[in-house]
């Protein structure tokens, strides 16, 4: 766990050494993925536990009617 620690306060302190030019692409790199993975896990989410009060949902079950 130590070389997990030591990598990332190099990363760090090689990134808090760089300008300002440097530092704004970095950052971009990293967080656009992130923000794009994590949005799409939401939205998993969010679908999953709406699933039953979707649009699509109840267009699906229109059709069903009491038997009879």
């Amino acid at each position: 766990m130590a070389w997990f620690t030591d990598t990332v306060d190099a990363v760090e302190s090689w990134i808090a050494g760089q300008s300002f030019w440097v530092q704004i692409p970095v950052l971009l790199a990293t967080l656009i993925p992130l923000c794009w993975l994590v949005a799409g896990l939401i939205d998993r989410v969010v679908e999953y536990l709406l699933r039953n009060h979707t649009r699509r949902d109840q267009q699906a079950h229109i059709g069903e009617g009491p038997a009879g």
